[in-house]
């Protein structure tokens, strides 16, 4: 029997609707309060809002990009979420490959099952609807370079080859 799809819409094989989705699974049992120290660095410079919370099912940290929440919950040093669509949500996943790059224990994905690179180019399609946006977090968080290392540099970002 073949099933058919009569709004013409796309049956997607995977279980969620989001643009990236990560999962975690480590040893420490401190992980997301160094995830915490991680992330303050933009709430410093006034980009985000960073919580954590002790609940019941689990320690949870909310990153909030101006209306926007995104949430980290936890549980026996097991987690694992989605990113949904949403004009923030290219930050919440620089957010995620930052935790990566500084903690470990935590894999980020894109829909295609890709792994999210650590390096953010305003080519991705996670990050080149929104680079103005996107470029101040990923500066903040040390994935790109920002203007006073350019500066600093300069004659290496001017030489053609």
């Amino acid at each position: 029997m073949k099933l058919s799809n009569p709004e013409g819409a796309s049956m997607s094989k995977n279980k969620f609707v989001g643009v990236a989705y990560w999962t975690l699974s480590t040893p420490r049992e401190d992980w997301l309060a160094e995830a915490l120290k991680v992330l303050r660095v933009l709430e410093m410079a006034g980009l985000a809002t960073v919580v954590n919370h002790c609940l019941p099912a689990g320690d949870q940290m909310t990153v909030v990009f101006g209306d926007e929440q995104f949430t980290l919950l936890v549980n026996n040093r097991q987690g694992r979420g989605v990113v949904r669509a949403s004009p923030s949500a290219g930050c919440f996943v620089l957010c995620l490959v930052a935790l990566r790059k500084a903690l470990g224990d935590i894999s980020v994905v894109t829909d295609s099952q890709q792994t999210v690179s650590a390096r953010p180019r305003q080519s991705d399609p996670l990050y080149s609807s929104d680079w103005l946006r996107i470029a101040p977090v990923a500066q903040q968080l040390g994935l790109i370079c920002d203007e006073a290392f350019v500066a600093r540099h300069s004659s290496v970002f001017t030489n053609v080859f």
